[in-house]
């Protein structure tokens, strides 16, 4: 009898786990592995993603063409790559933008090699300059610029570019 009720709770509490898992948000954010390839999340963010959002702050007036908007997401019960994620920030300047992971410890920077340069085709690759490939991100000039960040001071991952 005692093994029944052992068996039944043990099935009950995988039960919960399995409701209470984190969202994974890997899927969305897999573009920014190749060549910081982003993704907005103040468009089109799918269902299964807002439902981890705890709040939702926006700093400036995206009515305001050339005004810097940044949108944070605080999280909850959340991750990326793997690893435990509290925030996601995107900003939208007048002619660049970041998007910003911020993970809960310092063990986010063990996906620094998982985040590859972007492709430079034969038609590119006269103007575009590799400044900066190491272990705290890259820096791509081609005209603009492309930047992968590993912060770790703030824990943050940013993917960045501009004119």
């Amino acid at each position: 009898m005692k093994k029944a009720f052992i068996v039944l709770g043990m099935v009950f509490l995988g039960h919960t786990a399995v409701a209470n898992a984190a969202t994974d948000w890997t899927p969305y954010l897999k573009p920014m592995l190749s060549g910081c390839d982003y993704v907005n999340p103040t468009e089109k963010l799918p269902a299964r993603y807002k439902a981890s959002i705890a709040s939702k702050k926006v700093k400036g007036n995206p009515k305001i063409e050339g005004e810097e908007v940044y949108t944070t997401y605080t999280l909850k019960d959340s991750t990326a790559f793997g690893q435990p994620l509290l925030k996601v920030e995107y900003l939208q300047g007048y002619e660049w933008y970041h998007l910003k992971l911020y993970f809960k410890d310092g063990k986010f920077t063990t996906l620094r090699p998982q985040f590859k340069l972007p492709k430079i085709n034969k038609d590119q690759a006269e103007y575009t300059k590799v400044v900066k490939n190491d272990k705290s991100g890259y820096e791509v000039e081609d005209g603009g610029y492309l930047s992968l960040a590993f912060d770790q001071k703030q824990k943050s991952i940013t993917c960045a570019g501009g004119v």
